[in-house]
């Protein structure tokens, strides 16, 4: 779906290409956010594989915000200003999510009301094996105005 106004209806989805989140990309991020180094935890469990199995996981698990970073970027590819400027997102995370799991954001705009001029979205991303790791609303303006 483009990002003309016309286009933002009821009912209409959007499914992101799916992104895998290997160790790589959950370390390059979690690099970025713990810099600088005095704010860096002692390893733990989104960096180290014997304290994530030590806390009942099989890997590593990916830090909550990566997976909030993953779906604003989807809404933002797919909505631009309009998301970006007066947008939001109020979301749960209902999973972990593993190193090397593949993710794919979902959104289905619920409503809309041209008076406020936004759009109401659903959103949840699910992992390869089908379970939602997030869920939750986003808003984004119908036009620029």
């Amino acid at each position: 779906m483009s990002s003309a106004a016309g286009e933002i209806r009821i009912g209409a989805e959007l499914v992101s290409e799916p992104y895998l989140l290997d160790a790589a990309a959950a370390n390059a991020y979690h690099d970025g956010i713990e810099r600088p180094t005095r704010r860096r935890p002692p390893r733990g469990i989104h960096d180290d594989k014997d304290a994530a199995r030590k806390a009942g996981f099989v890997a590593p698990i990916a830090g909550g915000e990566q997976t909030i970073a993953i779906v604003a970027q989807f809404l933002a590819d797919n909505f631009g200003m309009r998301f970006v400027r007066g947008g939001r997102i109020e979301v749960a995370l209902t999973r972990p999510v593993l190193f090397g799991d593949t993710l794919t954001s979902h959104a289905k705009i619920i409503s809309v009301d041209p008076n406020a001029n936004r759009a109401e979205l659903q959103i949840h991303v699910d992992n390869q094996r089908g379970e939602q790791v997030l869920t939750g609303t986003a808003l984004v303006r119908i036009n620029d105005a």
